[in-house]
């Protein structure tokens, strides 16, 4: 993982991290407080975006990655080429869960498919920006090649 500012990341990755940004304060998180949103890049270069909405059992919650994905995948595109993520994040950039690394690598043009983490305040500003490939944050993933 590496920290970055805004500045060292291209225009369209600062557009995927200002569309994550403003797809968290869509977010539905009425237990947790932990409100995320997600913008992805697909291979025909439009963004999708996603927020988690979260029920009371929780198991029933999607996650923002997980909700950037199906409308991916809703569009009739299958593959990513990066995502940025947003959460409040006092102690620096929080990457995705285990439950969306899995789902991004399936989704993910390559192993260095870029993932951007953006650390928020409470008025949604911009702290921190972390930036790791997907291959780094899930190594030896279970993709289907495992099973065909």
């Amino acid at each position: 993982m590496k920290i970055v500012q805004q500045s060292d990341l291209s225009a369209m990755e600062r557009r995927l991290v200002r569309n994550a940004v403003a797809a968290r304060k869509k977010a539905h998180a009425p237990y947790s407080h932990y409100k995320c949103g997600a913008a992805l890049l697909d291979i025909r270069n439009r963004i999708h975006t996603g927020c988690n909405v979260e029920t009371i059992d929780y198991t029933l919650t999607t996650h923002a990655e997980m909700d950037a994905i199906n409308g991916m995948v809703k569009s009739g595109t299958f593959k990513l080429k990066a995502l940025a993520v947003a959460v409040l994040a006092v102690k620096g950039p929080a990457f995705p869960c285990g439950l969306c690394r899995q789902k991004i690598r399936e989704f993910a043009v390559s192993e260095e498919t870029l993932i951007i983490a953006v650390g928020v305040d409470a008025r949604s500003r911009i702290r921190t920006i972390g930036t790791a490939t997907i291959g780094q944050l899930y190594p030896h993933a279970f993709t289907p090649n495992c099973v065909i």
